[in-house]
């Protein structure tokens, strides 16, 4: 059967699509000198209209890389049309746009002590004071970022500008060390380090070499104008080798801190930024951990900005689907919203009922129609819900008032014979998963696109590798189940060392037995829950410190309870169909074994009774039924 045209569905938000304002622009650069003297690189884009005196608005936007990139000189053609997932749009439709190099990247100058550092705010406040005095500009100022960008526009709310109007964070990570880090407490490595040289590539002015793929078509990055020798940029680039390389080997809990002065460049603008530190945490900042360079320590104060926030992310790019569902969540600001799509990291469709490639849902109008309702007064959100998911397997979008959706919560209880029943064993049960340190999930994940590498067929070999970890599954199913939220997992678990690793997938086996990844969540299970810990943000789930001194490893032959929260999703389990629960103690090939850590090398999982191991799904059918009996224990076919 053929497949249908990648995310064309009925259901869709409102589609918008208006009449282009603007058919020529003009890009120009230059550097603009901070309070400090570090000069930082601008490029701004200005409709025509604007030379002939009319004011428009301003689209803001700050780049951890680099604000544009020069392509080969065959290929000059791609300038008038700029790289981005949306500047085009803005541009035709009457807005100007401004990028900056962030201090320490770039054609910029200065250094950058540490990752997501004060002083970018800082910046940033001077930027916006200056776009807001300029001839072309209206005073009124729209912060967008996609990634890294993304967390520049949301941390730029701190200035509370009077001129901002909006913002959107699309596809960006909101608890550091959670979302990034280490989620479930496990080193995302060699993500990490791969981020820590891809972050040296563009420092240095080389396209990072997990791009090599790119070289034929890309160049450098572009001096601003003024520097016709590339002198400035010399010098630029020389500032940048006093950027501080982090290492996660450094942060094992979320009190463990990245910013000790013994292992940063002793610079300018490292004193500074920890004096901003100092004056908002205290002299003894450096033991608060992760969290002072962190999104969610700052929520409550970019929530006192009041400015109307876009959230979104992919169903499939890391951990961000959590941390846009997370802002949503937390975020007051009335007219702000969630969207959740068929998308890795840089909008491909990853939907397996769909063709792939490059999305068709046009994310770049969809910023228009926000930005317009909120800067240019337009009413374009009227026949909008606040939130926009796309379920995969129905292939269509939904709105609904709130995340999750309205649904009715579903248990599946696992039995030792390897079955999921809506009814948990009467009587206390076991079985024993002995560890394959050879589980993984392969090269084409949530987490390896993450870097720029798209995803075109991800997760393709579930059906081996689940052959490496212990499954869980329902009997057939008599009519469709539509899981949309964040589904969690509760095991009682007894393994033979200090601790061990849990990753659980829910999958999705097809009659002729294939198998789609639906979602997944992981954690290190000596990272236990603390009555004492008070969680910072709301969440849907509860929520675990990370702290070091709420790591405690099992006594001997102790059974805990260990829940598991599944990154959100959407996703329709066809009649006949069984949903799977894949358990494995490993991921080779993305999450390293901390050092700390004493692992077994098996664990057992207990079933029934007062020990009733199982997973929830937020089902949104009313009406939902299991077929019989389940099946008896089956080997993973």
């Amino acid at each position: 059967m053929m497949r249908a045209k990648a995310d064309q569905a009925n259901g869709k938000p409102s589609a918008y699509r208006t009449p282009k304002t603007e058919h020529r622009y003009k890009q120009t650069s230059q550097y603009l000198k901070m309070s400090d003297g570090t000069r930082i690189a601008v490029d701004i884009y200005m409709p025509d209209s604007a030379k002939a005196g009319k004011k428009l608005p301003t689209m803001f936007e700050q780049s951890r890389y680099w604000r544009i990139i020069k392509p080969k000189s065959y290929l000059k053609f791609l300038y008038p049309r700029p790289l981005s997932l949306y500047r085009h749009e803005f541009l035709t439709h009457g807005y100007v746009w401004v990028v900056t190099d962030a201090r320490g990247a770039g054609a910029s100058f200065g250094d950058r002590p540490w990752e997501l550092p004060p002083m970018d705010v800082e910046d940033s406040k001077e930027v916006m004071d200056w776009i807001v005095k300029q001839p072309w500009s209206n005073g009124d100022i729209g912060l967008i970022g996609h990634s890294y960008s993304g967390n520049m526009a949301e941390f730029s709310l701190l200035n509370k500008h009077p001129s901002v109007k909006a913002v959107a964070v699309l596809s960006s990570p909101f608890d550091i060390y959670a979302d990034v880090l280490r989620p479930g407490g496990l080193p995302l490595e060699p993500f990490f380090t791969k981020w820590t040289h891809l972050n040296k590539d563009f420092d240095s002015n080389v396209l990072p070499r997990n791009l090599k793929f790119l070289r034929p078509l890309l160049s450098h990055m572009k001096p601003v104008d003024e520097d016709k020798g590339k002198k400035l940029l010399k010098q630029a680039l020389a500032e940048h080798k006093f950027n501080s390389a982090f290492s996660s080997e450094k942060v094992n809990f979320r009190d463990d801190s990245p910013m000790s002065a013994k292992d940063l460049h002793p610079t300018k603008t490292r004193d500074v930024s920890g004096q901003i530190l100092h004056k908002r945490y205290g002299a003894d900042f450096e033991t608060l951990g992760v969290d002072p360079c962190s999104p969610s320590d700052y929520w409550k104060d970019f929530d006192a900005a009041k400015v109307p926030m876009y959230v979104g992310a992919g169903w499939l790019e890391g951990s961000n689907s959590r941390a846009a569902v997370t802002r949503f969540l937390n975020y007051s600001a009335p007219g702000s919203k969630l969207i959740l799509g068929p998308w890795e990291h840089d909008y491909f469709n990853i939907s397996p009922f769909t063709r792939g490639g490059l999305s068709r849902f046009r994310v770049d109008r969809e910023m228009l129609k926000f930005f317009d309702h909120h800067m240019l007064n337009k009413n374009s959100l009227a026949k909008d819900a606040p939130v926009h998911y796309y379920t995969l397997g129905e292939e269509r979008w939904h709105g609904s008032e709130t995340w999750p959706p309205k649904h009715t919560p579903t248990t599946l209880y696992l039995s030792a014979d390897r079955s999921m029943r809506s009814t948990a064993p009467s009587l206390e049960q076991s079985t024993v998963y002995k560890i394959d340190e050879r589980s993984g999930t392969g090269k084409s994940t949530r987490w390896d696109c993450m870097l720029g590498n798209v995803l075109l067929d991800p997760y393709a070999n579930r059906k081996s590798e689940d052959k490496r970890n212990i499954c869980f599954e329902t009997e057939p199913l008599v009519e469709n189940w539509t899981v949309s939220g964040n589904p969690s997992v509760k095991i009682f678990l007894k393994p033979n060392g200090e601790d061990c690793s849990v990753f659980a997938y829910l999958e999705d086996v097809a009659p002729n037995g294939s198998v789609n990844y639906v979602t997944e969540g992981e954690i290190l299970c000596g990272n236990s829950m603390s009555e004492m810990f008070k969680p910072k943000y709301k969440t849907l789930t509860p929520m675990r410190s990370f702290r070091r001194a709420d790591y405690k490893p099992f006594a001997s032959g102790e059974v805990r309870e260990v829940a598991i929260e599944m990154y959100p999703a959407s996703y329709q389990f066809k009649k006949g169909h069984r949903i799977r629960l894949s358990i494995a103690g490993r991921d080779k090939d993305h999450f390293k074994t901390p050092a700390f850590a004493k692992l077994g090398d098996q664990f057992e999982i207990v079933c029934g009774a007062d020990h009733a191991s199982q997973i929830s799904l937020p089902v949104e059918t009313e009406s939902y039924t299991l077929s019989g009996e389940l099946l008896k224990s089956r080997e993973t076919r």
